[in-house]
């Protein structure tokens, strides 16, 4: 349940940053079970019905049955209020089937169904096994109408390997929250054993004007855990099933060749989230370390130029290896006018957070 003393939290003060405490996003699954899903990233979109869908990447967890693995993607649908974590969703079964009726107390299921075809790094396939499984993560969720959602996500083999996320393509799933079902799915690009380039790696989806805008990034050089060298691309497109009509903005105008792609924002980033919050506009999360610290950019238009507003740093802790602090993404329906909700996974935690950052640093 949302504890009362959310309405009322109090703000703590981490130098130059203010945020309010962070709460796990949770499920009545784990709720009533008393389990808690170690789940790798946090997507949300409202519904039409004052519900929001929320969709999750690789989930694990232990109960009394024992452990339990997915890989990919889950799904949960649940009630929201600007300014509050979720943590009441109901966990949603494997498309195609009616959303479950609340409060459901069901655990996940598969989302979207492993992808086929891939290779690990040594040319063979990637059949699941001890070291490796082919999954379908999701980059991010737009609503072109309220029966058609767009879900972007990458496919990839995951390896205990040094290329441990071996990204081969590309696609958008097309699905009604209504029936809860994916209507269409279309793989955009694809490199069969060969590592999609990055600019091809696409996510954080906006509808507007006509067309489809999606943003990719890349982290070229790190330091001590920063990225201190990268860029982020943003593409475009009028016919999101056809690979040929997508463009890269390149020097001022959007061109059909995606290594002409030039960097938008002016920050390195080791990861980007892009959301129109309202009024407020486009904001981007950038992600600048593995621990945690982001820099807040807003633009007018999907191109840019895009102007940095604030920086923060998410309450993340403990990590190993790969195991560490990432998918910082914002909220715009649980984003307020003083605050923007994040979500993000904590390793500490080993749990999908969110927290409400200010818009503006406050010094």
């Amino acid at each position: 349940m949302v504890m009362s003393w959310l309405l009322s939290a109090v703000l703590m003060v981490f130098s130059s940053v203010i945020t309010v405490l962070p709460v796990k996003v949770t499920s009545n699954f784990e709720n009533y079970w008393g389990v808690s899903l170690n789940r790798d990233c946090g997507f949300s979109e409202p519904l039409d019905n004052g519900q929001a869908l929320w969709l999750f990447c690789d989930t694990a967890w232990n109960d009394f049955n024992g452990s339990h693995f997915i890989p990919g993607s889950t799904a949960a649908v649940g009630p929201y209020s600007a300014g509050l974590v979720p943590t009441q969703l109901n966990e949603l079964s494997t498309p195609p089937g009616p959303p479950p009726k609340p409060p459901h107390y069901g655990g996940p299921s598969q989302f979207l169904p492993a992808p086929a075809g891939l290779l690990n790094p040594s040319g063979q396939p990637c059949t699941p096994n001890v070291g490796q499984y082919p999954a379908s993560w999701i980059t991010g969720i737009a609503t072109i109408t309220p029966d058609n959602l767009l879900i972007t996500y990458a496919d990839l083999c995951v390896t205990q390997t040094e290329k441990p996320f071996f990204i081969q393509g590309f696609g958008i799933a097309e699905y009604n929250p209504a029936t809860n079902a994916v209507t269409a799915r279309t793989t955009v690009f694809s490199t069969p054993g060969l590592q999609l380039p990055a600019a091809k790696i696409l996510g954080s989806p906006i509808y507007t004007g006509g067309f489809l805008y999606l943003y990719g990034f890349e982290c070229t050089n790190w330091f001590s855990g920063v990225c201190v060298n990268g860029s982020t691309n943003v593409a475009r497109t009028d016919s999101w099933r056809t690979p040929g009509n997508y463009q890269w903005y390149s020097q001022g105008a959007f061109v059909y060749s995606y290594a002409q792609a030039t960097n938008i924002i002016p920050s390195a980033a080791a990861g980007v989230s892009v959301h129109r919050f309202g009024s407020a506009g486009l904001h981007a999360i950038v992600q600048k370390d593995l621990g945690g610290g982001f820099e807040v950019w807003r633009a007018a238009t999907p191109a840019g130029p895009w102007i940095q507003r604030s920086t923060g740093k998410v309450a993340c802790s403990g990590g190993s290896g790969h195991d560490l602090c990432r998918a910082l993404t914002g909220h715009p329906e649980l984003s307020t006018p003083d605050h923007m909700m994040v979500s993000y996974f904590n390793p500490g935690s080993g749990h999908v957070e969110a927290a409400l950052v200010p818009w503006d640093s406050r010094k």
